[in-house]
């Protein structure tokens, strides 16, 4: 963690490290408030004390994030995101796909990742009887008329959301 903090803090040039001085205006929200608080990540994280309405911005910001990390195909970042027992393929073709398996399902969720994604935008979410949370996100792709609906499914891995499962209504 402190080789990544102390790589951040070469790229911008000091800014990050640079304590009681001024934060510059062109450094991205999310660096400047990991510098005031120390360890957003981690409370970002900690989803046991969010009330509904946090959980659900969380979830939905999660969602709205794994979806742009698989049309930029950074691998890592979306493996991060998934669950033990959950694989991220990219084809060929630059299309993606996650599929989960376990004693009881084989589900394979297909990404047109091979496309120009234009917007997405999560629209709901509903916690499951089972204590996951499915995320139903309008993903908007370049040429196409409307929006694919994609539906992310959660469960929580080690008290974290993981995305586990993919489907779509394509």
């Amino acid at each position: 963690m402190i080789l990544v903090l102390a790589i951040s803090d070469f790229c911008l040039g000091g800014a990050l490290l640079r304590f009681g001085g001024q934060i510059p205006g062109n450094i991205p929200r999310g660096l400047s408030d990991m510098n005031s608080t120390g360890a957003r990540q981690e409370e970002q994280e900690n989803t046991e004390v969010m009330n509904t309405d946090e959980l659900g911005e969380y979830i939905a910001s999660k969602s709205c994030a794994f979806v742009q990390a698989a049309f930029e195909r950074d691998k890592s970042k979306v493996e991060d995101m998934l669950c033990t027992g959950t694989i991220y393929v990219i084809s060929e073709d630059n299309s993606s796909y996650i599929r989960y398996t376990s004693k009881d399902m084989h589900v394979e969720g297909y990404m047109a990742t091979d496309r120009k994604l234009v917007r997405v935008r999560e629209n709901w979410h509903v916690t499951e009887e089972d204590g996951t949370i499915t995320s139903g996100v309008e993903v908007f792709i370049e040429g196409e008329e409307k929006p694919q609906i994609w539906y992310i499914h959660y469960r929580k891995s080690f008290g974290r959301w993981k995305i586990f499962m993919l489907e779509n209504g394509i």
